[in-house]
């Protein structure tokens, strides 16, 4: 986050000069600082937002969606999904299969064992490590899921739909079979039950029927088909393990703290910066200077303003024309009316006005340049 720490880049001590640039640093350094509040304040939202958007399930979690837009940190467990790279996208996730594959926990096989599973059961239950390359393939289910009688029983992989079996049909005097459709081999579909009593001199009215592979659809139960999803990460950080909902309530509590904090300081800040620079002048003036020589020689004719059209332009080697003077004249000066109430600072000069040449020469106490 921004840095907030307010440090004024430079320190003034009263009555000695100052900088123009130097007071001006210290106040952008108030700016900076101002920045930086509100910077940490949008920081701490996003963050907040961030967790929030975040799911809290842990890796390796298994769960049903009706979406079909993958949740974040989670693949697709119907597709039989390589995650690419795995090693190095999620190394979490990468190191937690591989230790509970060698404690028993989790089983893997081989690529070619993927396949053969893949081949004989439509789907593979184990996961596949390519160690050379840092791959790893997800587990492929399709079909359905029973929970297991022991862990010898984990991840295994069976046929769901009813194998070859015998059943006894009862069969007609003139040897027809009813319920029995004679061209496939297997029960006819939507047959419920005989229409009356039947008597047969083969096998007491009862034959033996194979059911094969084909009439398997029978024996399957209703279901419903969703997104099956696994969690492989929570976030850009792998917050996996981690609570963050409780991450969440701090960030909420520290962001709730610094707004109340900000608030005063925020609608102050205006106040605060004339505050400090109001006493910044007044305690550091940029020049001050005493009882300063003005000749009769030094006046000439000006026309800036008419009712005063003489000039002095006073030598200061440090003025500028940013500065503005302040000519603290003496007592008799100032009754005489002569001289103007403003004066003007420029490059290397202090100039103040007057209405007539006087006929002697006197001393201004002080000037002060800010």
């Amino acid at each position: 986050m921004t840095d907030t720490t307010l440090i004024y880049p430079y320190e003034f001590e009263g009555g000695k000069k100052a900088i123009a640039s130097e007071v001006n640093a210290n106040f952008e350094a108030v700016k900076t600082f101002a920045n930086g509040i509100n910077a940490t304040i949008a920081d701490l939202q996003t963050a907040i937002a961030d967790l929030k958007n975040k799911p809290t399930r842990e890796m390796l979690d298994i769960y049903y969606s009706f979406s079909s837009q993958t949740p974040a940190g989670a693949y697709p467990l119907w597709t039989g999904e390589t995650i690419t790279h795995c090693k190095s996208l999620y190394p979490q996730f990468w190191n937690k299969v591989k230790n509970l594959a060698a404690m028993g926990n989790l089983v893997t096989v081989t690529e070619e064992e993927y396949e053969e599973k893949l081949e004989e059961y439509g789907q593979c239950a184990a996961f596949y490590l390519d160690e050379l390359n840092g791959h790893l393939r997800l587990p492929k289910v399709t079909r359905f899921i029973s929970s297991i009688a022991d862990l010898t029983e984990l991840a295994k992989v069976e046929n769901s739909a009813n194998t070859a079996h015998t059943h006894n049909v009862k069969v007609s005097s003139d040897g027809s079979k009813n319920g029995y459709d004679t061209a496939t081999g297997y029960l006819a579909r939507g047959y419920t039950k005989y229409s009356s009593p039947w008597s047969s001199n083969n096998n007491n009215g009862e034959n033996k029927v194979l059911l094969t592979s084909e009439g398997e659809e029978e024996g399957r139960p209703k279901n419903v088909k969703l997104c099956l999803y696994i969690q492989v990460a929570n976030n850009l950080g792998e917050l996996s393990e981690l609570n963050t909902n409780a991450i969440a309530e701090e960030l909420e509590a520290a962001l709730v703290s610094l707004q109340s904090a900000y608030q005063t300081y925020s609608a102050d800040l205006e106040q605060t910066y004339q505050s400090i620079k109001n006493d910044i002048i007044i305690a550091s003036p940029v020049i001050k200077d005493y009882d300063i020589e003005v000749s009769t020689s030094m006046f000439v004719a000006d026309s800036t303003y008419a009712e005063y059209p003489y000039k002095v332009d006073i030598p200061y080697e440090d003025a500028d024309e940013d500065l503005i003077p302040e000519v603290n004249f003496a007592l008799e000066q100032i009754e005489s009316g002569n001289y103007a109430p403003v004066a003007l600072s420029g490059n290397g000069y202090v100039r103040i006005y007057a209405k007539e040449v006087p006929e002697t020469g006197f001393i201004i106490p002080s000037i002060v340049l800010q």
